[in-house]
């Protein structure tokens, strides 16, 4: 080891010559990279490939033992969510005005966590009428309101949509029928003018989501 205040000098192979067009700025290569004359000569100062990145996230998730065991589950339960979003997008064509951001999230829910809380038919529907009850009140409280716009943005309707959540989130929680994408579902209802109609149709599907979950319940599995 050099002396306190001394120098040690590391002298490099020679980087440019004839053939060189465009000078590449970087660290001076490890003692074994330059007795072996080539760059990256050991693999702590080789580049990180997206190959090896690739595969560690496939062996790391994609590959997991776990997902390997009951990807018959996984597939299964992925089509369940793919059949309930259908059907609840039949009866959007049938009532007109629903609102089906929400059921998707409550499908990942019911179907990938089936044996939580969250999942369960008092909570979902619960959460539901809450976030319908929620909706809608906000919605007429918007048609008796002179909407404030400013720059093309309405206030009272991004005001509306806001208070719409929160008074579902305080139903939920005081109630204790906690089902989080219902805050969705109220923000959605009210914006539309036919809330109504939408929350029925809303109720409708839910009730056929936690109709499916019931009937499958011994052959569905927490997934994550």
């Amino acid at each position: 080891m050099p002396e306190r205040g001394a120098t040690s000098h590391i002298r490099s192979y020679a980087t440019i010559d004839e053939r060189s067009e465009v000078p590449v700025l970087g660290t001076i290569p490890g003692p074994e990279s330059l007795r072996q004359r080539r760059y990256y000569a050991t693999h702590a100062g080789r580049p990180v490939h997206m190959l090896s990145v690739f595969k560690d996230i496939f062996s790391e998730s994609i590959a997991d033992r776990k997902i390997r065991k009951n990807i018959k589950s996984y597939i299964f339960q992925s089509l369940l969510t793919f059949i309930c979003v259908g059907l609840a997008l039949m009866l959007h064509e049938l009532f007109g005005g629903f609102i089906v951001a929400s059921l998707g999230a409550s499908s990942f829910i019911v179907f990938i966590t089936p044996h939580t809380n969250s999942s369960r038919p008092r909570n979902v529907i619960g959460g539901y009428i809450s976030g319908a009850v929620a909706g809608i009140l906000l919605s007429l409280l918007h048609e008796h309101i002179l909407g404030f716009e400013y720059n093309g943005l309405n206030y009272t309707l991004v005001l509306v949509c806001a208070a719409a959540s929160a008074l579902t989130t305080l139903l939920m929680v005081t109630t204790g029928l906690v089902h989080p994408p219902a805050a969705a579902l109220a923000i959605g209802l009210a914006a539309d003018k036919h809330g109504l109609v939408a929350a029925v149709a809303a109720l409708l599907s839910v009730i056929i989501l936690c109709a499916a979950r019931w009937a499958l319940r011994k052959h569905i599995k927490n997934l994550i």
